[in-house]
């Protein structure tokens, strides 16, 4: 082997060995939303109209949280997805057959200052019509904060039903194509009868259709 030759093998040898290949830099957690859904429950609420569906959204900004408003979360909005099955499914059937969605927008939350209450509201017609009772099985809720969304976390679905966060986002997209038809019947609590019941922790809500 000629002498040049033997040198550049040498030199290439102790190069690999003495080499250290960078590891790749991990790319650094996201920080945890500032709010979140705490809870959601379902029951029945009464007026003289007769029996209503309710669903609680219970949302709770996270203690500590700084933001640029001190210790308020400013646009605070919840968008409750549902499907329930109406008195035309089939019988055993697995999936739902009707959806419905609705927003409200809170005009803030305080971070730390307990929980927050959004309560949307099935009329008596369809409760009694598809006999929807109990806890709902078919739920999502979106949470946004000054317009844009939050990630989609376990604790904003039903989890007995979607074991896994891309089975919700498919129910959202079915939500988002066929609940347009019903449109209005799912209603935030300031367009029921329950717009001044203020049992509960409820916030001041951003009313769009007051300022045409």
């Amino acid at each position: 082997m000629k002498p040049l030759i033997c040198r550049f093998l040498m030199w290439s040898g102790m190069l690999a060995a003495t080499t250290v290949i960078p590891a790749f830099a991990q790319t650094p957690a996201a920080p945890p939303p500032p709010i979140e859904v705490a809870n959601v429950k379902f029951g029945a609420a009464r007026t003289g109209s007769g029996a209503w569906y309710q669903a609680d959204v219970e949302v709770q900004g996270r203690p500590g949280v700084a933001t640029e408003n001190g210790n308020f979360i400013n646009r605070v909005k919840v968008t409750l997805n549902i499907g329930v099955f109406s008195v035309k499914a089939p019988q055993g059937a697995k999936i739902p057959d009707t959806y419905y969605r609705a927003s409200a927008e809170a005009v803030g939350i305080e971070t730390g200052g307990g929980k927050t209450v959004f309560r949307f509201y099935l009329p008596p017609e369809i409760v009694k019509r598809d006999k929807i009772t109990g806890d709902l099985k078919f739920y999502l809720v979106e949470l946004f904060v000054g317009g844009k969304e939050v990630p989609i976390t376990k604790y904003r679905y039903s989890t007995s039903t979607f074991t896994k966060i891309e089975f919700a986002e498919s129910f959202r997209s079915k939500v988002s194509s066929e609940s347009v038809v019903n449109d209005g019947i799912l209603l935030p609590q300031y367009l029921t009868p329950f717009a001044f019941d203020n049992s509960g922790p409820i916030p001041s809500f951003v009313r769009v259709e007051s300022t045409r």
